[in-house]
């Protein structure tokens, strides 16, 4: 049993020492986590007999080389005597939390015991680097998606807690103050917790068809990673990439439509589904609550252009897209308005052909489907993922309109709601404002202007559409009052 005697003298030893001390203390010693290092040390890992010293790049400490071709570091004063029986003691702090520690590994500042229920506890030194040691295991938890819980010999607040805000660890590290072991219901309940979150993230990636490898999972820990994508995408096509940028862009753009309360599959669309001929991805947004006029499902089906500047007029209209949309003929599509979207990064000028494009296919539009072409430039996804992903900015959508945040930018993803909801500001913008607009893109206006199925969404009508909704109370309203005054 681990003792408030013990932590304390433990916590005082840490915040003191590296692992290696000139003095014994008979509390750590009593509990056997303190060993005798007197005389020529031998190998931690193997116990051969040390060799040679060389220059360490810790500050304070040497190199030892044993004959067995290992290496570990000591300090480098003469007179140290004393060693932290690390395994004895992360053992028992494991076992203190009901955790079975299976592996100890060490390194100069920190040791970490390895447990069989996916979790790793990490005990720290209060050193010279403490805040790179810090760093280290944060980033370890994130790069590697697992949980490390932290045991510091010092106060949270402080280094501890502004090393941590640097980081989107969510649950991934909690870290705690080894004097919190003395009634450790609650370090428990917060590694427990932790494991929870994190096994029930993996489940989800894997039952919902989400690729496991690194991409998937950075933006499932981190949802703000969704936003740096999509401009990173953006670097690479302009720079370079050694993959493929195409698979890529599409599959950040699932990830950001699936932030924003859209259903979606990520197994369907894109090069990988068995049908040939398919969209990248498709989504449904469900029906408002709140407008009783065209509030019904948008399903959306996109195709993602990697293109630095894409050129519409490039599609090959009859055979691939029109099929995109005959395939949205299950009876259940039936009453549900029709997105087509295209994700871009930039439009190739005035000859990108968005105009043409429509007019080729804006019959599908009026047949079978009751559809709008959406032209939407990723940084405007990205701003509406930002919306979506912020507590200040989706609880002022919240509380502006009923149908909160999905609400707000329906409009971007059907006509009708765009002509009927959205200000003249928003309704007149394009991709082609400026100071001064040439008779090109005057003309370039009045032809856009009179597509009324056709979008061409920017950050711009996204930005502007999040200031207009704040100007509505409809929901604040109703919070002021309570409590009320006959109360």
């Amino acid at each position: 049993m681990i003792d408030s005697e013990l932590i304390s003298a433990l916590s005082q030893y840490l915040r003191e020492n590296h692992r290696y001390s000139s003095e014994s203390n008979s509390v750590l010693a009593d509990a056997g986590y303190l060993e005798s290092f007197e005389g020529k040390p031998r190998c931690e890992r193997c116990g051969s007999e040390i060799s040679g010293s060389v220059f360490s790049d810790v500050e304070g400490m040497v190199t030892l080389v044993c004959k067995g071709g290992h290496d570990f570091d000591v300090p480098e004063a003469s007179n140290v005597r004393y060693r932290l029986v690390d395994e004895r003691v992360l053992d028992d702090v494991c076992c203190w939390l009901g955790l079975d520690c299976v592996n100890v590994s060490t390194a100069p500042k920190y040791a970490i015991g390895e447990t069989d229920q996916e979790v790793r506890v990490a005990l720290v030194c209060r050193g010279a680097n403490y805040e790179g040691v810090l760093d280290e295991l944060f980033v370890d938890a994130l790069k590697n998606h697992r949980v490390n819980a932290i045991l510091i010999p010092d106060a949270f607040e402080g280094t501890a807690y502004d090393v941590a805000m640097n980081y989107p660890l969510g649950q991934l590290a909690p870290t705690f103050p080894l004097s919190m072991l003395s009634n450790p219901d609650a370090v428990r309940e917060t590694v427990e917790s932790a494991r929870i979150s994190l096994e029930r993230s993996e489940y989800a990636l894997e039952q919902g068809g989400w690729d496991t490898e690194d991409l998937h999972r950075n933006l499932e820990e981190n949802p703000r990673l969704i936003e740096s994508e999509l401009s990173y995408c953006r670097v690479f096509r302009e720079t370079q990439y050694s993959g493929r940028l195409g698979d890529r862009l599409e599959e950040v753009c699932k990830a950001a439509f699936a932030s924003m309360d859209f259903g979606l599959d990520p197994e369907a669309g894109g090069a990988d589904d068995l049908f040939e001929n398919v969209t990248d991805l498709a989504f449904l947004i469900p029906p408002s609550t709140q407008l009783k006029e065209d509030g019904g499902r948008i399903f959306g089906i996109a195709d993602t252009k990697s293109a630095s500047e894409t050129h519409l007029g490039t599609e090959a209209i009859a055979k691939k897209h029109a099929n995109y949309l005959r395939q949205a003929s299950h009876p259940y599509f039936d009453n549900t308005h029709v997105a087509h979207i295209f994700v871009v990064f930039s439009m190739k000028g005035l000859q990108s052909n968005e105009i043409a494009w429509y007019d080729a296919i804006e019959k599908k539009y009026r047949g079978e489907n009751d559809a709008t072409m959406v032209v939407l430039y990723a940084d405007a996804l990205a701003q509406m993922v930002n919306f979506h992903l912020s507590m200040a900015q989706r609880n002022e959508l919240n509380t502006s309109i009923g149908g909160g945040v999905t609400d707000a930018f329906r409009p971007f993803f059907n006509f009708r709601l765009f002509k009927r909801l959205l200000s003249s500001e928003i309704r007149e913008m394009t991709r082609v404002d400026g100071e001064s607009v040439t008779e090109d893109e005057e003309e370039y206006r009045r032809e856009y202007f009179g597509r009324e199925r056709l979008l061409v969404v920017t950050k711009e009508m996204v930005d502007a559409r999040f200031r207009e909704v704040l100007e509505n109370d409809e929901i604040a309203d109703i919070l002021d009052t309570y409590p009320s005054e006959r109360w």
